[in-house]
């Protein structure tokens, strides 16, 4: 789920907290035959243990850290897994029938990776306290708890996202610096991490403060500079080495880069290194 769609769902759609309750479940227990309630959409929030919890066929391994929303009237199995007891919560909302077309994801089952999270977890536990009490003022505050707890829930995986999106980009940086003299591009490398190549294209820039083209053109660049040093290597192999098959081409990549062409910079640090 991109965290994206989720928090514009949840920043403008008229969700209204119904319920909650919670379960507990002896480990290798199964439950079936039961489907999610009828006019709600639910978040199941792990409280312990770990579990497999299927929803119209589709199974999320579950554990604290891992929400999992989902629709009405859906199918559920859940199979207790692990050596301790599972115990999750399930926290209901209704969304007006005439949104329902408008938001599509009311009615879809999704993964909401968050991280272990204390105050999550705290939220559920004064909701659930709440919810028990009876007069308005214990519906108000429930009101107000789930609206924090959904807050806690978007901070958190969107805190996730950007968590793993950096450690992919220090991935996509190793990659680059172990690829830069094949013929390597930006959707090349996109598609090697399974993202979509604008998408990518923004956490690179995100991560590194330029976009993958210019870093990639720079990366090779410094590298050719290594081997302009050495006046034994001609410029057409010192092109090559770094990923530039047409030697002309990558002479003006250089001199736009440098303000000098590979000969003028070779003679440069020759004349250098005469005078040290």
């Amino acid at each position: 789920m991109d965290i994206k769609y989720l928090i514009d769902y949840f920043a403008h759609a008229s969700v209204k907290f119904t319920d909650v309750f919670t379960k507990k479940m002896e480990p290798g227990e199964v439950d079936v035959g039961r489907t999610t309630a009828p006019e709600k959409c639910g978040l199941v929030v792990p409280l312990a243990g770990s579990a497999i919890f299927s929803f119209n066929g589709t199974p999320y391994m579950m554990e604290p850290g891992m929400i999992v929303h989902a629709g009405p009237q859906m199918p559920i199995e859940v199979r207790a897994t692990g050596h301790k007891g599972w115990e999750y919560a399930v926290v209901h909302y209704r969304l007006p029938i005439e949104e329902t077309a408008l938001y599509p994801l009311a009615e879809q089952h999704f993964l909401i990776n968050t991280g272990f999270n204390t105050q999550i977890i705290s939220h559920v536990q004064q909701l659930i306290e709440s919810y028990s009490f009876p007069g308005n003022m214990a519906v108000f505050k429930s009101k107000t708890l789930f609206m924090n707890l959904l807050e806690d829930i978007l901070v958190a995986a969107k805190m996730k996202v950007l968590d793993s999106a950096s450690e992919l980009m220090e991935q996509a940086l190793q990659y680059i610096h172990e690829n830069y003299a094949e013929q390597i591009s930006v959707s090349n490398i996109a598609m090697e991490f399974g993202i979509e190549r604008r998408r990518f294209a923004y956490l690179f820039e995100q991560h590194t403060g330029m976009n993958p083209s210019t870093y990639i053109t720079e990366y090779r660049i410094r590298r050719a500079k290594d081997l302009l040093e050495y006046d034994v290597i001609p410029v057409a192999e010192v092109a090559e080495c770094v990923g530039y098959v047409d030697c002309f081409y990558f002479s003006r990549v250089f001199k736009k880069c440098t303000n000098l062409s590979p000969s003028a910079y070779r003679k440069m640090k020759m004349e250098e290194s005469n005078y040290m």
